[in-house]
């Protein structure tokens, strides 16, 4: 069955139980007060004539009945009332719609009830007499001095109350119909209003939608947030929740800025203008974020981020990159061993076999002491492939790179991630400072220091570029600051905060000839498993 089949039949039982229990309760009403009105008819109808003085004068004459049975059948006339009978105290009749029962006694059926009306009582019933089944009244006639001298009775058919009630329950029918026919009508207009808005679809196609974009929505490695015109978050996935590291939090239903004050989703809101692939920080995260309104019918109803760890998408863009600096490496280092074949070869042909071998011997010693300096000093392989590949870097940009010979890092290294993102980050911004100085000093190296002290770790590194702008001062920690372009200044912030969540301490020193990055990190608890 259908979604509009469905509401349709349920506002027909809804509007069907209603008028039914309506329409019995004015049934009702409407019977019960029929039949009590017409007993209060025929009750005033017979006083009104027992009133009557023309009634009164008649009884005493000797035909009572030339008098009473005209005025009697005119007022039945006009009444509708089935009959009125005047009788006296012996309940012979002198009025009745059948001339022939004048002068008739009253009928035994309702003998003990004529006898309490002979005694001054006022009586309603319901009984059956010659002419059917009635509601009839009865009350005594009183002459001038208060002695009771007959009886008038009337009397209405049933059978003619229940065509009258008959008549005004078909009006109250015919209403109930019509109010059914309007709701039933305006079900299908809702129905079709609901199955417009929601694209014609049926509750389980629904749930199928809903339940597949949840499951996309949590695999994608993008995290997503969406809100609507009210700045409410709608939607989050997991990974969102991961990069917010908010996992166990739930986000519906809740105001952006209390959850995320940097979004900058409610300036999409309010001017519907898209942000693209822009960097920022959530949590302790670096990410590349994209920022679009949501529109339906050309109006702004919501607001949608998505955005993705800057760190997944540098590794996809080192992988690429890798392939080209490999085949520049291996066409330097070809060079270069070209080269000191070239030099061997001909110190061979010269017979210099004791400088073929002295430089054999330094080449090798070289690379043994690079190697045996790093592996006594420092233990962690992926700090010294670190240092390893940036000293290769700078060697192809004709830069020093120096590893102070008192540098030691203790096994295992405390904050790992932290000291490996530092050096990279710090090394490479020092790398393109002194590359792309017009003023390049004599001496161009860079010094990297490490110190194992008893609480805490130092590293840090020197070099000779040319300095941080003096305007930038401490606002060179924050988000985006940079003298390199849009996009740029997101490292020291990151960096920042991780040292500073750690409990340690960034500080920068510059001058024209140089600057030096120093971090202290605290060594309690915050040992690496690598």
């Amino acid at each position: 069955m259908t979604l509009r089949s469905k509401i349709n039949i349920l506002v027909l039982l809804n509007i069907l139980f209603v008028l039914l229990l309506v329409l019995s309760a004015i049934s009702y009403i409407t019977i019960d007060r029929k039949f009590k009105e017409t007993g209060d008819q025929a009750l005033f109808l017979a006083q009104t004539i027992a009133g009557l003085p023309e009634v009164v004068q008649a009884l005493h004459q000797p035909n009572p009945s030339s008098l009473i049975q005209p005025l009697a059948e005119e007022l039945r006339s006009k009444t509708k009332a089935e009959f009125i009978v005047v009788a006296n105290m012996n309940l012979i009749r002198f009025s009745h719609p059948n001339p022939n029962k004048i002068g008739e006694p009253l009928d035994g059926e309702d003998a003990a009830i004529d006898q309490k009306v002979l005694h001054g009582e006022e009586i309603q019933s319901t009984s059956g007499g010659s002419l059917g089944l009635t509601i009839r009244a009865k009350t005594p006639i009183f002459d001038e001095s208060h002695r009771q001298i007959g009886l008038v009775s009337v009397g209405f058919l049933v059978e003619n109350i229940w065509k009258d009630i008959y008549n005004i329950l078909l009006k109250i029918a015919i209403t109930g119909v019509v109010a059914l026919l309007v709701g039933l009508f305006g079900a299908y207009l809702l129905s079709g209003h609901i199955k417009k808005q929601i694209f014609n679809m049926e509750p389980n196609e629904i749930a199928f939608i809903t339940q597949e974009q949840a499951a996309i929505l949590n695999s994608i490695r993008e995290g997503i947030i969406a809100i609507n015109s009210d700045g409410k978050i709608t939607t989050c996935n997991l990974e969102a929740k991961k990069i917010l590291d908010m996992e166990n939090l739930q986000m519906n239903g809740r105001d952006i800025s209390s959850i995320l004050p940097t979004s900058r989703l409610l300036e999409v809101l309010e001017g519907g203008v898209v942000h693209r692939d822009e960097p920022m920080i959530l949590g302790n995260t670096l990410v590349i974020t994209n920022r679009l309104p949501v529109l339906s019918k050309g109006k702004i109803i919501g607001a949608v981020a998505t955005f993705r760890d800057k760190l997944h998408l540098d590794q996809i863009d080192e992988r690429l990159a890798d392939i080209g600096k490999y085949v520049d490496s291996l066409r330097s280092q070809r060079h270069e061993f070209m080269n000191q074949l070239h030099l061997i070869s001909g110190l061979i042909k010269m017979k210099e076999y004791e400088m073929v071998n002295e430089l054999i011997e330094q080449i090798n010693e070289e690379q043994q002491n690079l190697l045996s300096s790093f592996l006594s000093q420092i233990h962690d392989p992926a700090v010294i492939g670190v240092l390893i590949g940036k000293m290769h870097r700078a060697k192809e940009l004709g830069i020093q790179l120096i590893v102070d010979s008192k540098s030691v890092l203790p096994d295992p290294c405390p904050h790992r991630d932290i000291v490996i993102t530092l050096l990279g980050n710090a090394i490479e911004n020092s790398l393109e400072a002194i590359a792309e100085s017009h003023l390049r000093a004599n001496s161009n190296e860079i010094i990297v220091s490490i110190q194992d002290e008893i609480e805490h770790l130092t590293v840090s590194i020197q070099d000779t570029g040319p300095g941080i702008d003096p305007k930038l001062g401490e606002d060179v920690f924050k988000d985006g600051v940079s003298t390199k372009g849009s996009g740029r200044g997101f490292g020291l912030a990151l960096l920042t905060r991780l040292i500073s969540k750690a409990g340690g301490d960034l500080s920068i020193v510059s001058s024209s000839s140089g600057s030096i990055l120093k971090a202290t990190l605290p060594k309690k608890g915050g040992v690496s498993s690598g």
